[in-house]
């Protein structure tokens, strides 16, 4: 079984070590060491990468037996024997990242026990968030400015971050967050008179150097509440793109930092009355257009025909005009736009006959013979298209949709519904 060398020194990257076996992990070479400082993926906190003689590290796992896989890049290892010496690097960047993140998650999960009485019941270390979830669907109003406030306390006091083994005997005098979930020899890492847990993570020296604790969001997942936060250089990255975009909202609105969020807010409530104003301006017009429809529509005496294809037209508007059309009596409409993604809209009003599903299937048929275009419908109103089409397909779909219908039987409206 390697010796974990991250469980004494997280600090260690460079190191040497000799192979113990070659093995394959799904495919991909791996090696086994005497002696590690590479940290296998587990209790929430990613895997280190690196190189081992020159080789890319990209996985390290535990497996079934506890023994640590070095998961390598390519099939570069074959002058790599056992007992071989090695040298080997870990990257630094992404290793201390987790260090921070981690060390944070400890001190802001015993933040939210002190002023919420919170226990965290999962963790996640993330490529750019981390997630810790609380036993509660919801938060008191205050308790995420209280959590981060109190961690951000302990950060700034500079405790100490102690790593260390005790025996079962001696855990009773421990006051760990969760009991642990192995017997014996048990590492607890301690932020010094303020948190204990159970971890076999690696961790920063000191509280001082998680760096800013920076609270994201907090969403409700059923019976819990997930709560993303950032720390250290994350935290500081984050902040630097919020300030950013917020310098040229500032530019773009006129407005002083503090200013933003109201002059956004005016924004808003603007573009909503705008939005509504232009909503009841398109419903008068589609009004009028309906009514310049119907006065061009061609009575046969029975019925009144709307046929109508547009040029590139929006599917809701079509919709909106068959609606209105259907405000009259003895109409048929048969609307279609053409464009990227054509579209038809059959609808008839109650007080006549004829079948728009079975109409739209003959439309669509016509607009496209290798059944790419789909629909359906009611017999009152069916929609469909989806495929290329310019004006004339459209209005030659429109007319085949017509010409079916105007075979049918005629029957009561009452009776055609039945059927």
């Amino acid at each position: 079984m390697a010796l974990r060398l991250y469980r004494t020194d997280a600090y260690l990257v460079s190191f040497t070590a000799r192979v113990v076996a070659h093995v394959t992990r799904k495919g991909a070479p791996a090696l086994v060491l005497d002696r590690t400082a590479f940290y296998p993926e587990a209790g929430g906190q990613p895997h280190d990468v690196g190189v081992i003689a020159h080789v890319r590290v990209t996985n390290v796992i535990e497996d079934a037996d506890g023994e640590i896989l070095h998961i390598l890049e390519g099939n570069t290892v074959d002058s790599l024997r056992p007992g071989d010496e090695v040298q080997c690097c870990v990257d630094w960047g992404r290793r201390f990242d987790h260090m921070q993140q981690h060390s944070g998650q400890h001190v802001l999960s015993q933040a939210f026990i002190r002023v919420a009485g919170l226990d965290t019941v999962a963790i996640h270390i993330g490529h750019s968030d981390c997630t810790i979830d609380l036993p509660a669907s919801a938060l008191p109003s205050d308790a995420l400015e209280r959590a981060e406030r109190e961690a951000n306390a302990i950060v700034m006091e500079d405790r100490p971050i102690l790593a260390y083994e005790v025996g079962d005997a001696d855990l009773p005098a421990i006051p760990l967050r969760r009991p642990p979930k192995v017997s014996g020899a048990i590492r607890i890492v301690e932020v010094k008179d303020y948190d204990w847990s159970a971890c076999g993570g690696t961790h920063v020296r000191s509280t001082a150097q998680i760096g800013l604790i920076k609270i994201i969001k907090a969403e409700k997942r059923g019976a819990e509440t997930r709560i993303t936060f950032r720390c250290g250089s994350r935290a500081l990255d984050d902040y630097a793109r919020l300030s950013a975009a917020t310098g040229r909202l500032m530019e773009a609105l006129s407005a002083s930092r503090y200013e933003v969020e109201q002059a956004v807010q005016k924004l808003i409530a603007e573009s909503r009355a705008d939005r509504k104003a232009l909503q009841e301006a398109q419903a008068r017009l589609i009004a009028y257009e309906a009514a310049e429809l119907l006065a061009g529509a061609a009575d046969d005496g029975e019925l009144r025909w709307v046929a109508q294809a547009f040029a590139g037209r929006d599917p809701s508007e079509l919709r909106a005009l068959a609606k209105q059309l259907m405000g009259a009596s003895r109409v048929v409409a048969l609307l279609g736009a053409s464009g990227d993604k054509a579209q038809l809209v059959f609808a008839r009003t109650q007080d006549t006959t004829g079948d728009m599903a079975a109409a739209l299937r003959r439309a669509l048929a016509a607009l496209s013979p290798n059944d790419a275009a789909k629909g359906g419908g009611a017999p009152t109103f069916a929609q469909g298209g989806g495929v290329p089409a310019d004006q004339s397909q459209v209005q030659a779909a429109i007319a085949a949709a017509r010409a079916w219908l105007r075979d049918q039987p005629r029957a009561t409206s009452v009776n055609a519904d039945k059927s």
